[in-house]
């Protein structure tokens, strides 16, 4: 009987079910049917007695097939002592973490099957494992999924504790787990079968020694052997034959190199310090020995240029300061030792924590860490890699899995030797979490900081790396200076224990060393810092969030972190509304941010708070709202209630979005959201995997293609979020045709048109484009008689059959159909191979009735010319009429033109009418005065006529003031030409050069003006104007004498004359008048500074009226107060011009007037006020820096109230300016800058951030208000 169908029998109510139990059962239910009250009927005793023998036997063959089933061995826990493993009492079934220890072998027999339950896993820690099986009953380790998946369990694990001599695995079938691995011991491994796991079939550390032959892997995530990158730093063998080693990503060292890294990549995000060691193969020499460091993109990654490693010393932390996305490599340097290298890349990436960040352990003793991921690992579990500084000092795994559906997996390092070794983990996708591990043989360990605050009290933590004697062991404390804060005198370890606590009182700021020290133990040291730190979240304020949704926020220091840094832990009041991960977070020193930010996922709806704390800190919560489970959408225009594509076509970038509602609402939520899209049938359409809803937007549009006829769905879904889908149907494009003329003529042009594809049914049936490049096959159909079109023409004039629709296009063209040959019908047809085909409506070619039409613009009856003059371009012109509608026709048509009597005008003897155009334009010049016709005419044609006139154009004039004064500069204006009656009356141009005589009549009294000038100023009596123009100008009627009136007149001899309209002028009332800016009512000026140019002016006034005067005008100007201001003793308005500028300088606190005058002109004054001006920041001053960074250039301009200008006047003799710091060991600033009269503002000081801190700038100088800069927050 199949093993599927005994299993479900192996339990009933959770207890074995033994053969004798079920021989009791049918000896009950035989005794049941003799004794029972109400007989059952005969024919169903007969038929129970019959069936019950065969009954029986048919359970008891269940059962035997059932055997092993039933005696199934469960294995929890530790395996201390030596046990073997046997066939008949398997299979063994393996729950939680099974480890072999204590010096134990285990023995497991030939045909033994072992069961690993969900994310089981075995070690061995410290003893033998000798599983041998043969090729006839190999041993099976397997999931005991009733559906094994790779990654069901997590590893079967050899650590350095294996006693290798005697540790065999041969004749083993391993699977649906995560693999073997092989850390630090020499194992022999014969005719392994490894398949379907979620990691490498074997991986090794690179202190392990495997060797065996016959390994075979199959259907693994790597079906090899995996090495992580490192240094080999002792004798190795590599002897696994039959699957291949891998180093998947590194570089693998052999021997210590002179100078090393490690670990040798990181990926860091923005702002997160990283602490990597810098190694060396020998101790650092008498004096210590300097390494250089530099990065090659500083502005992605920085460190400092120059590390010293003391003497004696093995290595040193080197500080990482991630600053901005992208990669650089870090290069340590030294003349001697050579160069190592560190790849850093920066990245958004969420990143893995291991726990505690900073430990202390002992020689030989293990100590258990754990690996934190920022989200629950995916189907197969999430594979770390761990990197180990120093192998030589501490015993670490080469990898460890994180089981499906888990966020944290940990695993144990034992210390070997007194040292220090830096940890660092890495998964795909994933940034680098890092770890610092300190070894120390029989020591006392204290935190390398104690932090309180001033009259709290908070808790110390002392750990032994060697348990407590028997007794117990007492622990001296010893604080200097002793007024900091207070402690016990000592502590009390039980016997056999590693740890006591201590309370620890602040009394006042300041710091103090804590020593402790114990009979047998080294002491330890630890800095106490009195000081007030309060934690808080970045950014700040209370969290929503949805279920299932997670959102991160950065735990802050108010104050960077102490020597040894800050661990916080996080926790949720209510876990069943939401949860926080992880569970705590270190600052390292001298930071104010946690190296790894808390990822608070929504559980289910309702309100807690998340809670921060750490010992000697003040804590913070915040409150913590998740609503319903947000949804998604998939939305259509126009409320349709389908998608619909065409084969081929990709939707209009509105057609299709997806969208995110929150209480059934659409919601801009706070961060982006990545949606995974699916079509269901890949062979209807296709999506792209994924598209994201911005933060702060509400949805984001999918483009659809479709890739084959049919209908689907298209699916939706997101972390945390209720899927949606919508239905699509993909049907064929219609292939349309646009700008076909419909009727022609053989002598039409060639036709242009445009095929496009549309889709029936679409919110945008016209504006779905095509996926890729799509060939269309062009035709001619129902032509009738053959032969009335011949072809088609690209742009080029080129032949074609086809014509390609591009992608990212829905159509194509402009195309052209020939010009017709004879009358007729047809039709345009197009098909795509695979998409559709299309025809046109019926296309008509009439016989041609061809004849030339004169015409004229605006509808007009007659043309009319000026004599001596030429038509505009466009006046009159002459059209092809084919059938009598105008048409561009395929053949240049020349036309002979005539003026009947050439005494009144004068025509070209032809134009022409080009192919492809309707008309050609006919200039006429004007000869004489009279009417006549123009007469055209074209071969085959009959001669058309237009009348015309010519007339004596009118002089006339323009831009004439109209009214003056004798204050009055010249007065400009120009000569022109009319023509009365013509369409473009004033357009018509001289056909040659056209002499104008100028005159002054109708003077009242005499002698008002002069003459007339030219623009070169020079006095004249005529003016031309040229051929092709109809004006003269600028010409100028010189500066009146004195008040009175006159016209201007101008004669052409031969063509005509005209006058102005009376010009007048008037006697000059002069005034000069003071004007502000804006309108102001009194100016304002700041103490010490000059007013910007444009603020204050003097006006020359005539009559009421700013005017530009035709002499200049010197302006006298007094401040009435000179203790209140200055100004100029004069400033001048030049000749032609209104105004001129005035600079007033403030001397002193006060109002007074500033005061104008001229000769011969009325007074002007105005009200000046001197106020006390304020310093600004020209540009504000950085909100935050890292120390050691400057900001090069800080500097200040004047603010004056009122003015305005209140950001422009400048100082009107050089001034300093004092810069201070409000904490100049957060920053400092150069004491004072220059600000140089004249100038907008002052040269810039640069700031220095030196440490930690918050400072504020101010700036001063005498007689203005200082100016304060904001926060300026300092990180390390």
């Amino acid at each position: 009987m199949p093993a599927s169908l005994c299993r479900p029998c192996v339990e009933f109510e959770g207890k074995p079910i033994m053969k004798p139990a079920i021989v009791l059962m049918l000896s009950m239910l035989r005794e049941a049917l003799r004794s029972a009250a109400h007989p059952l009927p005969a024919f169903l005793q007969r038929l129970l007695r019959q069936t019950l023998p065969f009954m029986g036997l048919l359970i008891l063959a269940w059962a035997a097939c059932l055997g092993s089933a039933w005696a199934a061995t469960e294995v929890t826990g530790t395996i201390a002592s030596s046990t073997t493993w046997s066939a008949a009492q398997s299979p063994y079934i393996l729950r939680g973490d099974v480890a072999l220890d204590n010096g134990a072998t285990l023995t497991i027999q030939p045909g033994t099957q072992v069961r690993m339950a969900a994310h089981a896993s075995f070690t061995v820690r410290k003893g033998a494992l000798q599983a041998v099986g043969t090729a006839a009953q190999p041993i099976t380790i397997t999931s005991d999924a009733a559906t094994p998946a790779p990654g069901d369990w997590l590893q079967w694990k050899l650590t350095a504790g294996t006693q290798g001599a005697r540790t065999v695995l041969e004749h083993v079938h391993m699977s649906y787990g995560s693999g073997l691995v092989v850390e630090g011991c020499a194992p022999t491994l014969n005719h392994l079968l490894l398949q379907h796991h979620s990691a490498a079939a074997i991986s090794i550390d690179l202190a392990a020694s495997p060797v065996g032959q016959g390994i075979v892997a199959k259907n693994n995530a790597l079906n090899a052997i995996a090495v992580p990158a490192g240094t080999i730093r002792g004798a190795v063998v590599w002897g696994l034959v039959g699957i291949p080693y891998l180093v998947h990503q590194g570089v693998v060292q052999i021997g210590q190199a002179p100078l090393s890294l490690e670990p040798a990549a990181l990926k860091l995000s923005p702002g997160v310090v990283a602490i990597v060691r810098l190694a060396l193969s020998e101790p650092a020499a008498a004096g210590g020995v300097q390494v250089d460091l530099s990065s090659s993109v500083p502005s992605v990654a920085s460190a400092a240029s120059r590390v010293t490693v003391e003497e004696g010393q093995p290595g040193t932390d080197v500080e990482i300061q991630a600053l901005e996305l992208g990669q650089t490599v870090i290069t340590a340097s030294h003349a001697r030792l050579g160069a190592a290298t560190l790849q850093v890349e920066v990245t958004d990436l969420p990143a893995l924590q291991i726990t505690p960040a900073a430990a202390t352990v002992g020689v030989q003793r293990p100590y258990a860490m754990t690996v934190h991921a920022p989200h629950a690992a995916p189907a197969g579990g999430l594979n770390v890699t761990l990197g180990n500084s120093d192998s030589a000092v501490l015993q670490a795994p080469a990898s460890l899995l994180i089981a499906a559906g888990q966020s944290s997996a940990s695993f144990e390092v034992t210390g070997l030797q007194d040292g220090e070794s830096r940890l660092s983990a890495q998964a795909e996708g994933l940034g680098t979490g890092l770890a610092s591990v300190t070894v120390r043989g029989k020591a006392l360990v204290l935190p390398a900081s104690l932090l309180v605050a001033p009259g709290a009290q908070a808790q110390g933590v002392l750990e032994l790396t060697e348990p407590a004697p028997a007794g117990g062991l007492t622990v001296r404390l010893e604080l200097k200076p002793a007024g900091v804060a207070i402690v016990p005198a000592s502590i009390q370890v039980p016997a056999g224990g590693s740890q006591a606590r201590f309370d620890i009182r602040g009394v006042a700021l300041g710091q103090a060393k804590l020593t402790a020290s114990a009979a047998a133990y080294r002491q330890a040291v630890a800095a106490v810092q009195v000081d007030a730190i309060s934690l808080g979240f970045e950014p700040a304020g209370d969290l929503a969030l949805n279920v299932d949704r997670t959102r991160t926020r950065r735990v802050k220091l108010s104050k960077a972190a102490p020597a040894g840094g800050v661990t916080v832990k996080a926790s949720v009041k209510d876990p069943q509304i939401a949860s926080v991960s992880p569970s705590e977070t270190f600052v390292p020193p001298g930071q104010v941010f946690g190296q790894a930010p808390l990822a608070i996922k929504g559980l289910s709806q309702g309100q807690t708070k998340l809670e921060i704390a750490s010992d000697g800190l003040t804590g913070q919560a915040i409150d913590v709202r998740v609503d319903e489970k947000a949804q998604l959408l998939l939305g259509l225009p126009g409320g349709r209630s389908k998608l619909m594509v065409g084969k081929g076509l990709k939707t209009y970038i509105h057609e299709l979005y997806v969208q995110r509602l929150i209480n059934g609402q659409a919601a801009a939520g706070g961060d982006p959201v990545v949606v995974r899209l699916r079509c269901v049938s890949q062979d209807v359409c296709r999506v792209p995997e994924s598209v994201t809803i911005n933060a702060n937007e509400s949805y984001a549009y999918i483009p659809v293609t479709g890739t084959g006829l049919g209908s689907t769905q298209i699916e939706a879904t997101a972390e945390g979020m209720t899927a949606a889908t919508v239905p699509v149907e993909v049907i064929a494009p219609q292939i349309v045709f646009t700008l076909l003329d419909g009727t022609r003529t053989p002598a039409s042009v060639r036709d242009d048109f445009w095929f496009g594809l549309r889709v029936p049914g679409a919110y945008y049936p016209d504006s779905q484009t095509a996926d890729r490049p799509l060939t269309a096959q062009l035709g001619l159909m129902d032509q009738q008689p053959a032969g009335v079109v011949n072809g088609f023409y690209d742009g080029s004039g080129k032949l074609i059959s086809q014509a390609v629709i591009a992608s990212n296009s829905n159509s194509a063209g402009p195309l052209y159909v020939a010009q017709p040959v004879k009358a007729g019908t047809y039709r345009v047809s197009a098909s795509i191979a695979g998409i559709g085909s299309g025809q046109s409506e019926v296309q008509t070619v009439q016989a041609a009735q061809q004849a030339v039409q004169l015409g004229l613009q605006g509808g007009l009856s007659k043309l009319v010319v000026g004599k001596g003059l030429k038509t505009y371009v466009h006046e009159l012109y002459v059209m092809r009429m084919v059938n009598g509608q105008s048409v561009a026709g395929g053949d240049a048509v020349k036309v002979r033109l005539r003026c009947v009597s050439q005494d009144v005008c004068r025509v070209p003897e032809t134009v022409t009418i080009n192919a492809g155009e309707r008309y050609a334009f006919i200039p006429v010049t004007g000869v004489g005065m009279g009417s006549t016709q123009i007469e055209a005419q074209a071969e085959g044609m009959a001669a058309v006529t237009m009348p015309m006139e010519v007339i004596a154009p009118q002089v006339v004039f323009d831009s004439l003031d109209g009214v003056r004064t004798t204050a009055s500069v010249r007065d400009d204006f120009w000569v022109r030409l009319r023509v009365p009656g013509a369409y473009y009356r004033d357009s018509q141009t001289a056909e040659q050069p056209l002499t104008v005589q100028l005159g002054l009549m109708d003077q009242q009294p005499a002698g008002v003006v002069n003459g007339f000038y030219d623009y070169n100023g020079k006095l004249i009596s005529q003016a031309v104007i040229a051929s092709n123009s109809n004006s003269a100008g600028p010409l100028y009627v010189a500066q009146p004498v004195k008040a009175g009136t006159y016209r201007v007149s101008a004669s052409i001899a031969g063509i005509g004359s005209g006058q102005s309209e009376v010009q007048t002028v008037q006697a000059a009332q002069q005034a000069v008048q003071l004007g502000l800016q804006g309108g102001l009512s009194k100016l304002v000026v700041g103490k010490g500074l000059k007013t910007y140019v444009y603020e204050l002016y003097v006006m020359r006034m005539v009559n009421g009226q700013s005017v530009a005067g035709g002499d200049a005008v010197t302006v006298r100007l007094r401040c009435v107060s000179q203790d209140v201001c200055r100004v100029p003793e004069s400033v001048t308005i030049k000749a032609n011009e209104r105004y001129a500028y005035i600079p007033v300088t403030g001397v002193g606190l006060g109002s007074t007037q500033i005061e104008a005058t001229a000769a011969g002109f009325e007074s002007g004054d105005v009200v000046v006020e001197t106020v006390t001006p304020a310093l600004a920041f020209a540009y504000p001053a950085p909100a935050s820096m890292q120390a050691g960074q400057s900001f090069g250039y800080l500097s200040v301009r004047a603010n004056v109230p009122g003015a305005y200008y209140a950001d422009n006047q400048m100082p009107a003799q050089n001034m300093a300016i004092t810069f201070t710091s409000s904490v100049p060991s957060a920053a400092s600033v150069a004491a004072s800058g220059v600000w140089n009269a004249g100038e907008g503002a002052s040269g810039g000081v640069a700031i220095k951030a030196l440490a930690a801190g918050v400072t504020r700038i101010t700036a001063s100088a005498p007689g203005f208000a200082p100016v304060t800069s904001a926060p300026i927050v300092v990180q390390p």
